[in-house]
């Protein structure tokens, strides 16, 4: 059986699961090409999706990073649309934009997959640098300050 489209918008509200069964919180930015969404996530965790609407969270203090990736996990309802709100982030800092006037050459994105892996990982539920870059998951930092202390690393 397929999986019903959701249909979402700019400025919707979304949850990510994590590993220990809570949620890290995202905002829609806005569609960057077809299949490559803008988001903003959060250092904001929520334990139930049923109790959410959204209009608590995406404080721009809590904000961690600025990511253009695959469509498909809002799309089929995997990342959890709780509401709506206005989007604070100022266009020009949105990910990618000093690509727009070029057709979007030369920008990134990836897929919605590394950004689970990320927010997993920001919050010591995966390691940080179990890849072949082990400083990888930094590229998706707003800034490599707000990197916390309590990051799960593997010996290699």
């Amino acid at each position: 059986m397929n999986a019903k489209k959701i249909f979402w918008k700019h400025g919707d509200v979304f949850l990510i699961p994590l590993k220990n069964g809570k949620y890290s919180v995202g905002q829609i930015l806005d569609l960057q090409m077809t299949n490559v969404v803008r988001c903003a996530i959060f250092n904001e965790i929520v334990t139930d999706v049923k109790s959410e609407n959204g209009v608590n969270h995406c404080n721009q203090n809590n904000l961690i990073s600025l990511v253009a990736c695959s469509r498909e996990q809002l799309d089929y309802g995997v990342w959890h649309i709780v509401g709506n709100k206005n989007i604070e982030i100022p266009l020009n800092k949105y990910p990618n934009e000093k690509f727009r006037k070029n057709g979007w050459v030369k920008s990134a994105m990836y897929d919605a997959a590394l950004v689970e892996d990320f927010v997993n990982s920001y919050h010591a539920l995966l390691p940080w640098n179990d890849w072949g870059n082990p400083d990888f998951l930094d590229e998706f930092l707003i800034n490599k300050k707000i990197k916390p202390d309590n990051l799960i690393y593997i010996k290699k």
